[in-house]
């Protein structure tokens, strides 16, 4: 057996400080690698030591293999471990890294290879007697083999990355005339998500269900599976929420995916963890439950932490002693499935504006510490979220003995989780766990894209003007308290005592909030025709005691310049910006005008000026944290003016180009 003392973890965000918390446990080193946009990142302070690869794009940072060697050499490190993403399922750098005797903490480079491609993958699976999706993963790659094979498959179908995951690469296709144009786009996020364009077709089910296996083995030619995971709860490809078991299977149909997973182990000799994913369709009056082989993630899984709640197990402590030539003491015969677990992604993204990314400072971040309850995170009160990487910031997870109650623990957890600063899809994540298909097990994969697809948050008056008298008595302490943030924005009036008013906006709403303070703490507001009588208690930077009516309540609240975040204790986050009563100078008319929703980087530029479009084509196309985005026209028009070009790096708001009025 050989002894690991030093691990360097190539990889960032929540999942490097949940490695680095294993190894210190066994007694390991740690060490972080980290671009110039991590360097003040939470989890390079986690760790022993750490070295800066220079870059902020992934391009230029963690997927370059030689800087990856370079920091394992300097440090001393004897292995490294991936994570999941970057470099984690290339087979050429696990080889590379036994070439240089440095122990890869994963798969062996023959299994990546044979398993990480989805092509490889499903041959093995057809060998192994395993269903698989209907389609086309061969290696003529030419769009008119992909468009024949489309006709012979039917439409729709679904192309996919076939080096990659994540949602990354992926297209839905419902139609011929639709195909190329998703091919390409598919195609060029494939290339710039793994360095791989190469593609793969299948036939793509409307209604359908996502359960993937926990699969281990090691060295000496032991095979199992960790049970099943429930994730089928998804947004663009992307697993939003996850849960273990799944409610969805019998005993019988488990251990019948349980053993197929194992021959798929066994027949690449696999070692370390792994995912099997399939496709499942439930029973109905006209046929029977059935699953087919999707794909292997030859690495450690995003939602690994709801395998760990019930089966207690720590399987990166497993991958580290499978690592150093151990044998694997657990099975699933001997292993059981205890209670239930569900595992919420909070990611920096805007759920009222189509969910695209959001970045910057988090002015204030708190985990409710409560029972049953585990947070991976990779974020802090001061945490930057930038724009070059992967939108997620902290997973929730919670456990129990039965569903309903992981289910009540976690809507109090994302109720009580403080994010104040930039906008997450927290809120969101309590309506659809407590959606009713999410409930009574019922929901697919295309849950949220039919029942969510034009989401706007439902917010009932009162709460609205609670959040808004909350916002005024913040700046009101602010600017004559003492507190953090500075007089002076137009319209203050310096004699605090008078009649004052503040204007916010809320989502477009225009809220006039006119108030008087009394005396020791004690306000009278009035809100449209709606008055109130308001005592502030025990107040802090970002905590308010207030009591509206008489009704006492906490709450939570931060202030970035003219935006103030506000948090209800139980009807979550609320964003309002202050207006300004007079217009800024020279203040542009954009109405003709597109504008960048999310900041990010400009990837092709697909018309220019003097070029007539019609409504719905595309006019260029973004990308930010690892999204790609096209900005179609909502008119008919002629472009009179392009502002950008390829490569450019734009801020949310930017004018990207101008229409003829």
């Amino acid at each position: 057996m050989t002894k690991i003392k030093k691990i360097l973890v190539a990889n960032r965000g929540e999942i490097a400080i949940r490695i680095a918390r294993t190894a210190q446990d066994m007694g390991i080193i740690s060490v972080a690698v980290y671009s110039d946009a991590d360097k003040n990142a939470l989890f390079v302070k986690s760790m022993d030591e750490a070295i800066c690869i220079g870059g902020t794009h992934a391009s230029e940072s963690y997927l370059v293999q030689d800087k990856i060697i370079d920091a394992a050499k300097r440090s001393g490190a004897d292995a490294i471990h991936p994570g999941y993403g970057f470099l984690s399922e290339n087979a050429s750098f696990a080889k590379r890294c036994k070439d240089e005797g440095i122990i890869f903490i994963g798969p062996s480079h023959k299994a990546i290879e044979r398993l990480g491609s989805k092509m490889g993958a499903k041959q093995i699976a057809v060998k192994a007697g395993v269903p698989v999706v209907p389609g086309y993963s061969g290696e003529d790659q030419n769009f008119d083999r992909f468009k024949y094979e489309a006709g012979e498959i039917g439409f729709p179908i679904l192309l996919k990355a076939s080096a990659g995951g994540g949602g990354k690469g992926m297209r839905i296709v419902n139609k011929a005339s639709e195909l190329k144009e998703a091919f390409d786009a598919a195609k060029r996020e494939a290339e710039k998500s793994f360095g791989d364009g190469t593609l793969l077709m299948e036939k793509y089910f409307s209604s359908a269900k996502h359960i993937e296996f926990q699969i281990f083995g090691d060295t000496h030619g032991n095979y199992t599976h960790f049970f099943d995971r429930e994730c089928s709860m998804q947004r663009r490809y992307q697993k939003v929420i996850e849960e273990s078991p799944s409610p969805s299977l019998t005993p019988e149909l488990r251990e019948q995916m349980g053993n197929a997973s194992v021959e798929l182990a066994r027949a690449v000799k696999y070692t370390s963890a792994g995912t099997v994913e399939f496709l499942f369709i439930p029973a109905n009056e006209n046929q029977e439950a059935a699953f087919y082989f999707l794909e292997v993630n030859a690495r450690l899984q995003v939602e690994h932490p709801v395998t760990e709640a019930v089966t207690w197990l720590d399987l990166v402590r497993l991958q580290i002693e499978v690592a150093q030539g151990m044998q694997l003491q657990f099975t699933n015969e001997n292993v059981q499935q205890v209670g239930h677990a569900i595992e919420c992604r909070i990611c920096a993204e805007d759920p009222e504006n189509n969910f695209f990314p959001a970045t910057g400072e988090l002015l204030y971040y708190q985990e409710p510490h409560l029972p049953n309850l585990r947070y991976d995170s990779g974020v802090m009160t001061g945490s930057e979220v930038s724009v070059f990487y992967d939108s997620m910031i902290a997973k929730v997870v919670s456990f129990s003995e039965k569903r309903e109650s992981a289910i009540a623990h976690m809507v109090h957890a994302l109720k009580k989780m403080s994010i104040l600063g930039i906008t997450t899809n927290k809120d969101f994540l309590v309506e659809l766990i407590t959606n009713p298909s999410f409930v009574d097990g019922s929901f697919d994969t295309k849950l949220i894209e039919r029942e969510y697809s034009s989401y706007k948050r439902e917010v009932s008056e009162n709460v609205l003007m609670e959040m808004a008298i909350v916002a005024t008595i913040h700046d009101f302490l602010d600017r004559n308290m003492g507190h953090s943030y500075p007089p002076g924005l137009l319209g203050w009036r310096n004699i605090f005592y008078q009649h004052q008013f503040f204007q916010l906006d809320y989502n477009g709403r225009e809220l006039k909030v006119e108030y008087t303070y009394l005396q020791k703490g004690k306000f009278d507001f009035k809100i449209g025709e709606n008055k109130f009588s308001v005592e502030t208690g025990e107040n802090h930077k970002n905590l308010i005691a207030c009591s509206i009516d008489g009704h006492r309540k906490h709450f939570f609240i931060a202030r970035n310049k003219e935006d103030i975040f506000v948090q209800h204790p139980t009807e979550g986050t609320f964003k309002f910006k202050e207006i300004s009563r007079f217009p800024e100078p020279g203040a542009g008319d954009s109405k003709s005008g597109y504008v960048a929703p999310m900041p990010g980087e400009i990837i092709k530029v697909l018309v220019k000026a003097g070029d007539k479009v019609q409504s719905g084509k595309g006019l260029l196309v973004m990308s930010s944290m690892k999204m790609e985005t096209t900005i179609e026209a909502h008119a008919d028009g002629e472009v009179e003016e392009v502002f950008v070009s390829d490569k450019n790096f734009v801020e949310a708001g930017t004018v990207l180009l101008k229409m003829k009025e």
